[in-house]
């Protein structure tokens, strides 16, 4: 019965669709191993990249409620400065104001630091 769907139909006299004329070839040939190679070239030319962060290293995302104005304020200065993230900016904006605080007033924001960590990490 196979035999009689491989081979011309006798009595209409049509070719049955399983007949092909030719081999199909492809336009592209890839090999795999091309697509997960680095070029060494390349790679030494271009600008260091920044550390590639761990989601272990980064930790949890939390929200921080703010008023709308100071969102677009937050975006605004994230996009004319080209920064990663709001995150990025905020990070930079409080390294400057802490390295601007007395002693003390460090002193006692990485003791509330530590209480804050303690507590979430129960």
């Amino acid at each position: 019965m196979a035999d009689s769907l491989l081979n011309k139909n006798k009595s209409t006299g049509k070719r049955n669709l399983l007949d092909r004329k030719e081999s199909v070839k492809p336009k592209e040939v890839f090999d795999r191993s091309s697509l997960f190679t680095v070029d060494e070239s390349k790679k030494n030319d271009s600008i260091p990249s920044k550390e590639v962060v761990t989601k272990k290293q980064k930790g949890k995302n939390t929200t921080i409620r703010c008023s709308t104005d100071i969102s677009y304020r937050l975006n605004a200065i994230v996009t004319s400065f080209s920064l990663d993230s709001v995150n990025e900016l905020l990070d930079i904006l409080l390294d400057d104001y802490e390295a601007s605080l007395t002693a003390d007033e460090q002193r006692e924001i990485k003791t509330l630091l530590a209480v804050y960590r303690r507590k979430s990490s129960k």
